[in-house]
């Protein structure tokens, strides 16, 4: 799996090796052995706003949106991973957390959804947070 980076608007801290290593690792994990390319971009707030809007009906922030393309109309990419950087600081002060961990979380959290993983239950959230938190634990 490729994995590429886009940066739209916002700076971010040279965490695309570590979180390159914890995207393959997620997949090692999973059992996924696709070719195809996983493109994560760091881009704003309001980007990932009016995504969330678009796509969920939903109008309001959100730190990470990741779209699946399935089938053959889209044999490549595999998906898309949009992290909103500012969101990202302001949940790295909420959670004392460094910057650069809470990035590779939400990398690795839009893995997951790109995996199919949801977070819309407790049970499903509990379920995809342990894996979360595993590999980025080994990740830092």
């Amino acid at each position: 799996m490729k994995i590429e980076f886009t940066k739209k608007g916002v700076s971010v801290p040279g965490i695309e090796h570590k979180a390159r290593r914890a995207v393959k690792v997620l997949l090692t994990h999973e059992h996924v052995h696709a070719r195809q390319t996983i493109h994560v971009i760091w881009t704003t707030r309001e980007e990932l706003r009016a995504l969330n809007r678009r796509f969920r009906g939903t109008n309001r922030f959100t730190d990470v949106i990741a779209f699946r393309y399935d089938g053959e109309d889209h044999p490549a990419p595999f998906g898309d991973i949009f992290i909103a950087v500012p969101q990202a600081r302001l949940n790295a002060r909420r959670f004392h957390v460094p910057l650069a961990q809470e990035l590779l979380r939400l990398v690795v959290h839009g893995g997951l959804h790109l995996l199919g993983y949801t977070d819309y239950t407790p049970r499903a959230r509990k379920k995809m947070w342990d894996i979360q938190e595993k590999i980025v634990a080994g990740s830092r």
